[in-house]
């Protein structure tokens, strides 16, 4: 077989291998909404995708570097491209395919550099081969922290990234690529240098993790410092309902002697039935005046005033049982299980027509807090407590509930889900102690 179809051979198995990679990530990993799209766009844009790697092939055979170095971005670009059929795509998501693709032809160059022992010359193809085993072991790892992840032992920290985080990252880890890449072209250098690009490789992978766990973090507190200000707002909110409550209960009492003069002339001139239905009206008057909520913690009640508010926008009611611990459970961690929990059953009944109740029993012990919050919802897949479904069914049930089972955990407790015949469950405990 010439070398030149030799090299085109491996070129495109080396895309294939990339295309598969992009597309785990894609979905296993950012968890893309599917889109589904014409066969004409399809059949274009993987077209594209072939011309892309030819071009680039016939640039990179002739040793055009100018023609190489034009066609570098559409090489970064070309498996998101060809993606685009199948999955909603944003900016974000390029840059985060962008990164891997580059993190994967790095890996390939250090291995190649950091093994002297190969007959290492200018080979296109045994470069590419390179790359191949890069995509391989790349798959591998990918699929392994996905398990780990269903199993909630880990969790994906490099999507938290900006744009401008993975553009960085991708510019670094190629110029390094180059310049190793020219360096040892140049002349053979002793293994001592080795030693010194080893460095500088474990220097900047130390780098690149140390700013996702940066960014998680900070994004960590942002995402609790916006938690915060949304019950501080919500807390306000019913204050200022209980300042206006115990005004029309000033007034009322104000008025009450009037009220049971006009209710005493009616029984004394032996209208009764104006009397009860003037009873009646009071009664009314009082189940106004008086608290919807009355948990046992103030906070508690703001919240499901709040929540009510916006669940009747969807036609569903939310009927409250029990007490909540006012002392011996942070405020912070109550807000952030009732929050969420709320929101999740909220969101799921969003999304199912007529009228829905969420049933909330929170049963308060000496030694323990267990809060029941059932709701309609769509169908979802639990699996070892934990929501294996789509991007679409995540949304649904998937906010913070991270969140809440590490609050639970914070008091030796644990959370448990549930789905069944429509109806989806979570259960928190609190151990008191």
């Amino acid at each position: 077989m010439p070398n030149v179809v030799r090299f085109f051979l491996v070129l495109y198995i080396w895309a294939i291998f990339e295309l598969v990679n992009v597309k785990v990530l894609f979905k296993h990993v950012l968890f893309l909404k599917r889109k589904k799209e014409d066969a004409i766009k399809c059949v274009s844009k993987a077209l594209l995708f072939i011309i892309i790697i030819a071009i680039y092939g016939y640039f990179s055979w002739n040793r055009n570097m100018i023609g190489v170095m034009l066609f570098i971005p559409l090489i970064f670009l070309k498996s998101s491209i060809l993606m685009t059929s199948y999955y909603q795509i944003n900016a974000k998501h390029v840059a985060f395919a962008a990164f891997f693709v580059e993190l994967v032809s790095f890996a390939g160059c250090n291995v190649r550099i950091l093994t002297p022992f190969f007959h290492w010359k200018d080979n296109l193809i045994n470069g590419y081969v390179y790359e191949i085993l890069g995509e391989i072991v790349l798959f591998i790892l990918v699929f392994l922290l996905i398990m780990l992840k269903k199993k909630n032992i880990i969790q994906f920290w490099i999507a938290d990234l900006p744009v401008i985080d993975f553009v960085v990252f991708t510019v670094l880890l190629f110029s390094i690529s180059v310049w190793e890449t020219v360096a040892f072209l140049s002349e053979k250098w002793p293994i001592r240098l080795y030693l010194f690009y080893v460095a500088i490789i474990l220097c900047t992978l130390v780098t690149i993790i140390r700013t996702m766990i940066i960014t998680r973090n900070n994004n960590s507190l942002t995402d609790f410092n916006n938690l915060l200000e949304e019950q501080m707002k919500q807390a306000t909110d019913y204050y200022n309902q209980l300042i206006e409550q115990e005004n029309q209960t000033k007034k009322f009492r104000h008025d009450i002697k009037n009220l049971l003069i006009a209710l005493h002339s009616m029984i004394r001139e032996e209208q009764n039935e104006k009397a009860l239905k003037y009873i009646e009206d009071l009664n009314e008057v009082c189940d106004q005046l008086r608290p919807k909520y009355d948990t046992g913690n103030f906070i508690a009640d703001a919240i499901l005033n709040t929540k009510e508010t916006k669940a009747e926008k969807f036609n569903t009611k939310i009927s409250f049982e029990g007490a909540i611990p006012a002392e011996r459970i942070k405020d912070v961690d109550m807000v952030i299980v009732l929050s969420n929990m709320l929101d999740n059953a909220i969101e799921a009944c969003s999304k199912i027509d007529g009228e829905k109740t969420i049933s909330i029993k929170s049963a308060l012990r000496k030694s323990a807090w267990v809060l029941n919050v059932m709701n309609p919802s769509p169908p979802v897949k639990v699996a070892n407590n934990h929501i294996e479904t789509t991007k679409d069914e995540k949304e649904i049930h998937g906010f913070g509930l991270s969140n809440i089972e590490r609050a639970a955990k914070r008091y030796e407790g644990n959370m448990k889900l549930s789905y069944e015949n429509g109806t989806f469950k979570s259960v928190v405990s609190f151990m008191l102690n």
